[in-house]
């Protein structure tokens, strides 16, 4: 059995190590201790997928602390000294003060932003808008999601203006057209066109529908392909492969940096975009 399924990796859901005594957190192996992760629990995060990255400390006497994540979740493992037991969740002090959320994210916070940032720029994507633009913004899109189709509208003022070129990784997981629409566009001749092209089809089906009463996409637009080539089976797998290991779970999924290059992310289209895109 793998234990590690049995950790709960999402936001907030972690198991406890409460201690009753401050001492016994004052107590912790020194950071520039450089022992090797236990064989056991990296064998334990490899199979679940889990990038272990360092030490953090404090930690309860006996024990090392590890910073790892999984996705974009940060996760603290603990580990006895001898290597022979393993503990994953936050750790609290006598004044019930969480002692893991700040050290994990000073150990994983630049290499998580980094990573995913990686694997973003490496995605199956098509551009609009100016590729030397000072903002970059990653959007998932389904052809047939109304609300891509309505984000893409509202983002026109800014990749117009040259200051933001936004991504958008295609996938096709929506309506029984989605796969052979996102196939059409991926290994259209002129992407970036026949993007454009769709979108504003697709954009004025939607033009007066209020949320909650968007209109079906999946019969307009551009023609979905009936047979798909490997290459582009592919570039659709690995696209919609990475949109599930982020915990992305609905369209449009965005994603992008802010002004201290922290790795940011929402579900949906924010209410407002010039937080986020900047000034027109």
């Amino acid at each position: 059995m793998n234990i590690l399924k049995s950790i709960p990796f999402a936001a907030g859901a972690t198991a406890l190590i409460v201690l009753g005594s401050a001492a016994i957190v004052s107590r912790f192996a020194a950071a520039e201790d450089q022992a090797a992760v236990p064989t056991g629990l990296q064998k334990l995060a490899d199979s679940a997928g889990v990038k272990i990255v360092g030490r953090i400390t404090p930690a309860p006497a006996g024990m090392n602390g590890w910073a790892a994540y999984k996705g974009q979740q940060p996760l603290a493992f603990y580990s006895t000294n001898d290597g022979k037991y393993f503990l994953a969740g936050t750790l609290f002090d006598a004044q019930g003060h969480d002692v893991t959320k700040g050290a994990l994210l000073k150990v994983v916070g630049n290499q998580l932003s980094g990573g995913v940032w990686s694997q973003l720029e490496k995605s199956h994507w098509i551009g609009e808008g100016n590729p030397k633009a000072q903002r970059i913004m990653y959007v998932f899109t389904d052809p047939n999601c109304p609300y891509c189709s309505r984000l893409w509208s509202d983002t026109q003022p800014w990749v117009k203006s040259g200051k933001v070129q936004i991504r958008n990784i295609i996938v096709g997981i929506l309506t029984p057209t989605s796969y052979g629409k996102a196939a059409a566009l991926l290994s259209s001749k002129n992407p970036e066109q026949a993007f454009h092209d769709h979108q504003v089809v697709q954009f004025e089906v939607n033009r007066t529908s209020g949320p909650g009463h968007m209109k079906s996409l999946n019969d307009s637009g551009i023609a979905p392909l009936t047979s798909v080539d490997e290459k582009t089976k592919a570039e659709l797998n690995e696209n919609q492969q990475l949109m599930s290991d982020l915990g992305a779970d609905a369209t449009p999924a965005l994603y992008w940096k802010d002004s201290d290059g922290a790795l940011k992310s929402t579900l949906g289209e924010p209410p407002d975009l010039a937080s986020i895109l900047g000034p027109q």
